[in-house]
This record gives C-alpha cells, sequence and structure tokens, in this order.
C-alpha cells in the first residue's frame, strides 16, 4: 500500500525523531492524514498530507527529501499526491495566503520564484491541506492557538468557498473563543474602535455576519452603505475583508454591532452644505404609491409627492428638473420641487 510505503520513507528520513507539537513529526503528519480521512479527502489529497513536509514548508523549514529527489516521493505515493506536496511545499504564503480565495488570485512558487493562477482544484486541495496542518498544531499547542487561532480563522473565512463544510466547521469549533477569552476579546473592544473582520456569511433577514478572528459580530442590513441596495450582497460578498466600525458592545448577550457605512463620508451631510438653492436634474430611481424617489448625487436621494408632479407620470430612468427645498439630516429626508 502506498500508505504504508509513505510511512516507511518518512521514518528512514527520520520523521518520527524530529520534534513536532503534539510528539513527533511523523505523529503530526499521521494526524493530519486521518483528519483529511475523516474529512472524506480523495486518497491522493490524503497520501500528500502524510508527505506534505518532505520538501519543507514556508512554515516549516526542515527537509526530509532535497528536491532533486523528488522521483523518490513519486514512486512511493504516485505522481498525483506528489504534486500535491510539492504544490503545498512551495507555497509562498506572503504572496499566496491572501489572494487564494480569488478565481484569478496569484501563487508564488517559493522555490522557483514563478507566479501563476492555480487550477481551482489546487487551490481546493490547498486549503483542505492548510486547514488540516494547521488545526492539528494548534489543538496540540496552546500558546500557538493563542497566538494564531484568530487570524487563522479569519484566514479559512476567507477560503470558506474551497474548503469542505467538516473542514470549516472543525475550523469554527476549534478556533472560535469561550469563556475567559471571548469576555476578554470584548471587554478589548470599545465603541468607534475600527476592527478588521471577513464577511462570513449575508443571512436572508439581511444580516451581515462578520468573522473577526475568534468572535463573530453582526451587521444590521442599514449598516452596509449609504447607497441604495436591496441586498447587503449587492455591496459586499461572503469571503470579503473589510475595516468595519464598532457602533455597540453588548456583554449581556455576547453580541458586537458593527457598520461599514460609517467608515464612510456622509453623502448626504456633503450635500446639505451645497445642495440648496438652483435648478438642477435628478434621475427618477423609484416610484411610491404617491411619490417618486430623485437621485440628487451618489448615495442621495429626495422625495417628489405625487400632488406636486404637475400631472407627469414618470418612470425609473427619467430625469426631472427640480429644486431642492429642504434637507433634513435627522429623518434623512430632501423634499423637492418640480421645475419647468
Amino acid at each position: 500500500m502506498r500508505k504504508d510505503a509513505a510511512r516507511d520513507l518518512l521514518i528512514a528520513r527520520g520523521a518520527d525523531g524530529l520534534d513536532h507539537p503534539g510528539g513527533t513529526l511523523l505523529a503530526h503528519l499521521d494526524r493530519v492524514e486521518a483528519r483529511l480521512a475523516a474529512w472524506g479527502a480523495r486518497k491522493a489529497l490524503r497520501l500528500a498530507g502524510l508527505c506534505h513536509a518532505f520538501y519543507g514548508t514556508d512554515g516549516f523549514a526542515e527537509q526530509l527529501l532535497p528536491l532533486e529527489a523528488r522521483a523518490v516521493l513519486a514512486g512511493a505515493i504516485g505522481e498525483e499526491a506528489e504534486e500535491l506536496v510539492y504544490f503545498y511545499a512551495s507555497c509562498d504564503r506572503d504572496v499566496s495566503y491572501k489572494e487564494l480565495g480569488n478565481e484569478d488570485g496569484r501563487f508564488r512558487d517559493r522555490f522557483t520564484g514563478e507566479t501563476f493562477t492555480p487550477t481551482e482544484r489546487q487551490r481546493r486541495d490547498f486549503a483542505e491541506l492548510t486547514a488540516a496542518n494547521e488545526l492539528d498544531v494548534l489543538r496540540e499547542n496552546r500558546e500557538l492557538w493563542s497566538r494564531y487561532g484568530g487570524g487563522l480563522l479569519k484566514l479559512f473565512t476567507r477560503w470558506r468557498s474551497l474548503l469542505s463544510e467538516p473542514a470549516f466547521e472543525a475550523a469554527r469549533e476549534l478556533l472560535t473563543l469561550r469563556g475567559a477569552e471571548r469576555e476578554a476579546f470584548l471587554r478589548g473592544l470599545e465603541r468607534g474602535d475600527v476592527v478588521r473582520g471577513v464577511v462570513s456569511r449575508i443571512a436572508s433577514f439581511g444580516g451581515t455576519f462578520v468573522e473577526l478572528g475568534g468572535v463573530e459580530a453582526l451587521m444590521n442590513f442599514p449598516e452596509v452603505s449609504w447607497s441604495r441596495y436591496d441586498l447587503p450582497s449587492d455591496v459586499i460578498a461572503e469571503g470579503e475583508e473589510h475595516p468595519f466600525m464598532v457602533l455597540d458592545v453588548d456583554m449581556s448577550r455576547e453580541r458586537i454591532s458593527l457598520s461599514l457605512k460609517a467608515l464612510e463620508s456622509d453623502p448626504m451631510a456633503a450635500f446639505a452644505r451645497g445642495g440648496f438653492g438652483g435648478v438642477r436634474v435628478g434621475m427618477v430611481t423609484a416610484i411610491a404609491p404617491s411619490a417618486v424617489l430623485v437621485e440628487m448625487a451618489p448615495g442621495v436621494e429626495g422625495l417628489l409627492h405625487e400632488k406636486d408632479l404637475g400631472g407627469l407620470a414618470p418612470r425609473e430612468g427619467d430625469e426631472l428638473t427640480v429644486e431642492v427645498t429642504s434637507v433634513n439630516l435627522v429623518t434623512r429626508r430632501v423634499a423637492l420641487r418640480l421645475r419647468g
């Protein structure tokens, strides 16, 4: 069996004598292979998980085989699995990690310096193997869990579309903060703080959940953008990382409320400073039962009542000549008068 041949080669190259969190390197590799098997990975990926340290990695410099001996490993585990081992080992993490979730993201080979766009299969295999490897390390070493767990959970949230459901759920189970560590995280936040988070999911009710690195926060529907939108997904997407402003930290419910639009200038406030007087042209953006909405500037819509239309029946996209009669920054309403 190829697995037996791989383990024999690992032992021959000293993997059973190298220290690693949770015992020896061989013990770690066995656990990675077992985790991938539990997640339903195909045989080649499981073998790559068992052998992923043969050429060293960007985070583990020790090489069990030089690159010139790739044929030796291929003979033991097969060409597909060996190519996965090389692909994983060759990753320049500074370049590749942040782009792996993008279909056209760059991957840099740290051995050759080549930069290219990997296939979807390569991206999925790399993400799955990374999750199996890193979760095992952090499960065995609490100090590393405390130092890197939050960052890894944000990384795996960015890679959510690439990971199998069991892999992502395992990451959330291990890396989500609980108890005193969760409380300390919450107490470390204040209203007005700016934090970076990854959009983890957009719920059917319009709420947007954001992974902050061990704690998931909520952004309510109106806090996505100043501009008109039907759904948060019109503005943002799952897996994207953004800066957010903390609006509130509710310790009793352990809930963090965020805003994306709070970090942008309020277009209505800017409009109010210079929006009065004169005649201007706006575009009809929506038709209501007794009024129409007219866009006066990006992110600013005014209201023109039906009784003031003078018999006109405008449609969306039509242009109207209007005058701004009032701007209320509390109710966020701009009143208009039709002009000929």
